[in-house]
């Protein structure tokens, strides 16, 4: 749960920004008012910087529409693809640090590359809704831009990317919504893409896929449980990453505001804020300054599924990395969602955690600690509550599936649980698993620990899990491992006690096969 500083301010900026929103709805000229008119705007109101070195903006170089002169003395290479830079609202006026970083690089990842930054403070120091309406208009300064570049300095869109942060991100679709056919933009990365005033629009008011020919976002202060948030929530791109569920990013806390008004005064408040809201840029920075390090994300139908471990397939392209080399896919995706860690490198690895219980009577609330072990050091107790899932409803004759094969059962205490697991290191060839039961405390289990002591019946089934079996899946590999008790056989798993779960002996193709039939003859010689 979040600090509750963090979330009063966010409170009252999201209501200032709403109020701010609504007046912006009565007024005459809103967001989106001349998108049906594809005319290019002659009249530059944003300014355009090339990156030469350094992380401030006097290391830039002025770029000119309209003043040829101006592409020499910058060094631009008409040869090399051109990545612009375009900054969000604004509400201090200056040129934000990540922009130089990202800038930077993105020079070191592609070598010959004309990297940009625009520059519309003028028009995004102002209210929040005039600077949405101005958005617009910084669009067509944009494709103004890209159209002189093109007839001046054979341009082909298709080597163009625009990288825009929140209503950066709007501005780049509005840009690229000028551009159609076979001059449609290469690409637009939208960075946490603003949500007020665009939640819920239709496409052409905001960014959309049609903006061009490959679009992806990343969603880090989208909207969450509690209904705060900068950025927008609904998928606006071909891909749509939403890392730790698209709301919260770990290692943003509330407890900063105090170090942040100590140290930054009235700036340290949208300073902590923005914390989560510019993850999205930190992340895509990340990206491209760790290749070997690349952060996986898998589809899934929401971040209540992921984190419950049911979506770490990546058949059919059903993930896909995030960042610069995140991909286009067959069709519209729908949310790709990934755990991350606080701090750079933000990479962990995800593991799917199947565990075969062969005592529980009715599905409960299964509360157990997982610690992973491997050649590379073993990681925390981490607290799961596991899923419980009845996949006998996908085979036939009331069979019951298990591990990827029907089979038939006498018994009906077999169920499954999922669980997701994230570590954050590499712990190379994984060797063990280790559970620990932490008693549940649900209203089923205390009614039946009452049950039980009124009916004087006091089987073991009350007092301990049986384990048939642990099977690990790598998000990162989509290895399948099989983990087994030490005997060969179940495992009794008592509260509170941890049991070491071992690599199986067998082959996989023969664990397949055989291991769902010997765990229930032994299950019933017990």
């Amino acid at each position: 749960m979040e600090d509750t500083v963090l979330v009063f301010s966010l409170i009252l900026l999201v209501f200032a920004v709403r109020e701010d929103v609504e007046a912006g709805r009565n007024m005459t000229d809103p967001v989106g008012g001349h998108h049906q008119d594809n005319e290019v705007m002659l009249v530059v109101n944003s300014t355009f910087h090339m990156h030469i070195h350094g992380d401030s903006f006097g290391d830039t170089c002025a770029i000119v529409p309209f003043r040829s002169q101006t592409l020499s003395t910058c060094g631009y290479n008409s040869s090399s693809p051109l990545v612009l830079i375009i900054h969000g609202w604004s509400i201090n006026g200056l040129m934000e640090e990540w922009i130089f970083g990202m800038a930077s690089a993105l020079k070191a990842k592609l070598g010959h590359v004309n990297v940009l930054i625009s520059d519309w403070r003028p028009l995004a120091l102002q209210s929040y809704p005039n600077a949405v309406r101005n958005s617009w208009k910084v669009g067509g300064d944009v494709a103004t831009l890209l159209t002189w570049l093109e007839e001046t300095a054979q341009l082909s869109m298709d080597t163009v990317h625009l990288i825009g942060y929140s209503l950066g991100a709007h501005v780049a679709g509005f840009a690229g919504s000028r551009f159609k056919g076979a001059r449609k933009l290469g690409r637009i990365t939208g960075l946490d893409p603003a949500g007020p005033h665009f939640e819920g629009v239709s496409a052409s008011n905001r960014l959309s896929p049609d903006d061009a020919k490959f679009v992806d976002t990343i969603h880090t202060f989208a909207k969450s449980g509690i209904g705060l948030a900068l950025g927008i929530r609904q998928p606006v791109g071909h891909v749509d990453f939403y890392p730790n569920g698209g709301s919260f990013q770990p290692g943003c806390h509330g407890t900063d505001i105090y170090s942040n008004l100590y140290h930054f005064g009235p700036q340290g408040l949208p300073k902590t804020i923005k914390c989560t809201h510019q993850r999205a840029v930190h992340l895509f920075t990340d990206s491209l300054l760790n290749m070997d390090q690349q952060m996986t994300a898998y589809l899934c139908r929401d971040d209540r599924a992921f984190n419950k471990g049911l979506c770490l397939d990546c058949k059919k392209d059903q993930c896909n990395i995030l960042g610069y080399s995140a991909r286009k896919v067959r069709g519209r995706s729908k949310g790709l969602y990934l755990k991350t860690g606080p701090q750079t490198p933000f990479k962990v690895y995800h593991y799917q955690i199947k565990v075969l219980l062969t005592n529980v009577i009715e599905p409960d609330e299964v509360s157990v600690s997982i610690s992973l072990a491997g050649t590379n050091g073993q990681s925390e107790y981490v607290t799961r509550h596991p899923t419980f899932l009845n996949p006998g409803l996908h085979c036939p004759q009331q069979r019951t599936y298990i591990e990827d094969q029907c089979l038939n059962l006498e018994h009906t205490g077999n169920k499954t649980y999922f669980a997701l697991a994230v570590v954050g290191w590499d712990l190379g060839v994984l060797q063990a698993v280790w559970l620990r039961w932490e008693k549940e405390t649900s209203w089923t289990s205390w009614w039946r620990q009452v049950s039980t002591m009124v009916s004087g019946d006091r089987t073991s089934q009350d007092t301990e899990l049986i384990v048939g079996h642990v099977r690990l899946k790598s998000g990162e590999s989509q290895e399948k491992i099989w983990f087994c008790g030490k005997t060969g056989g179940t495992t009794h798993l008592k509260p509170t006690q941890e049991q070491e779960f071992i690599r199986c002996q067998e082959s996989s193709k023969k664990q397949k096969q055989n291991r769902s039939t010997r765990i229930w003859e032994e299950f019933r010689m017990n």
